[in-house]
């Protein structure tokens, strides 16, 4: 089976952050799928999403731990005509079937959209069967102009995967009817991520053994919530005089958010409290759960955050708002606190409780590291060879 998979953001050498967790299921398919990549960047004359296009020749073509990846741009026009962005993505698209030596048997399209409107399109066109992978974008683009694309690109598809129920449930709102949507979660890799000793990772990167941390990874942008960590963390103060925040993350394609974020942290007096790292090479991650006592994403929107399930299989408990799939990643209260998004007090209430209960590490990584990725690539494979 000849799979081309699609996608706007994907790692590259220049930018290694965005999509990773794309990749990793990707990796984790079975070896009798042949699969190519084509990362299509929304692309303006002199403006990426991405990056500044200065420097970056087209087309590009690059082989990423055995994935063949091809780098395309397709028109985009930068704040402006939002609707049309599937539209442009599936000429793309078709422009790059064009060029292949045998048309795939399957689209595998991230993201309902621009990427799985496209797909839809031009699968329609050329008679290629489309399956398209909802994440947390779908909630973002459901009550604007787009969820009539929406509606269109869901009961155009010929298979609905879904990382969490409430994105099926949302999916088969906006179409109005029932939906042949396979709910397949995340999973986390199991060598990488498991629980390691607190004091050697505090000493590795520097932060003194005994000031309890908290710890958020995620893009420097208003929907990861750094900003409502920075509200309550002068009254978490009061209880934890010697409390460090540390944040892993940068901008990213929903912008950059740090000017502002450090600005909050002059205002509020926290530049000796908040240590911002900035990105951080995923390999690298689990040193910075390990140093955590606990990990905090008070997100306004998510799909399944991968930065929940890679603390829990650390063993680090996390508190994050009851928003997407985060409560089904988090599962129970013995692995972490979620809360009402929005409410400041509740937020404040439970990265307090979080720094004073006694949490069972072990459990809390049984439960984080219950699906690998392999797992996950088995049932993303049988989901293929149905369409097939």
């Amino acid at each position: 089976m000849n799979v081309l998979s699609v996608a706007t953001i994907f790692p590259s050498k220049e930018i290694p952050g965005p999509g990773v967790f794309i990749k990793q299921r990707l990796l984790a398919l079975p070896r009798d799928i042949d699969l190519q990549v084509l990362r299509l960047r929304p692309w303006f004359p002199g403006f990426s999403l991405l990056r500044p296009s200065q420097g970056v020749s087209y087309p590009v073509e690059e082989t990423s731990s055995a994935l063949t990846v091809f780098d395309r741009r397709f028109f985009y026009l930068p704040g402006l005509m939002k609707h049309r962005d599937g539209h442009f993505l599936a000429r793309g698209l078709c422009k790059f079937i064009a060029t292949m030596e045998k048309q795939p048997d399957l689209l595998d399209a991230h993201f309902a959209f621009p990427t799985g409107f496209g797909a839809v399109a031009v699968g329609k066109k050329l008679d290629i069967p489309v399956c398209i992978t909802l994440r947390g974008t779908l909630s973002s683009y459901a009550n604007d102009a787009r969820r009539v694309m929406l509606k269109k690109t869901l009961l155009g598809a010929d298979r609905i995967i879904a990382v969490a129920d409430s994105l099926g449930q949302l999916a088969e709102e906006i179409a109005g009817k029932q939906l042949d949507v396979r709910i397949i979660g995340n999973g986390v890799d199991i060598q990488m991520f498991r629980p390691n000793q607190k004091s050697s990772a505090r000493i590795a990167l520097g932060f003194d053994p005994d000031d309890p941390i908290l710890l958020t990874v995620g893009g420097l942008v208003p929907r990861k919530g750094v900003h409502r960590v920075l509200e309550v963390l002068p009254s978490v103060l009061k209880k934890h005089p010697r409390l460090r925040y540390v944040v892993v993350g940068g901008g990213g394609v929903e912008g950059d958010f740090q000017r502002q974020i450090r600005q909050m942290i002059n205002e509020l007096g926290l530049s000796n409290v908040v240590r911002l790292v900035g990105p951080v090479a995923h390999e690298n991650l689990p040193s910075y759960y390990a140093a955590a006592d606990l990990f905090c994403l008070p997100t306004s929107n998510e799909g399944w955050a991968n930065v929940l399930q890679e603390s829990l299989a650390c063993g680090r408990p996390v508190v994050t708002t009851n928003v997407g799939g985060n409560q089904e990643v988090v599962g129970r209260e013995e692995n972490g606190l979620v809360v009402p998004f929005g409410d400041r007090q509740a937020l404040e209430h439970a990265i307090l409780d979080g720094l004073t209960r006694n949490w069972d590490p072990t459990q809390i990584s049984e439960w984080g590291r219950r699906r690998s990725w392999l797992d996950v690539g088995k049932e993303v494979a049988e989901v293929f060879r149905e369409i097939a």
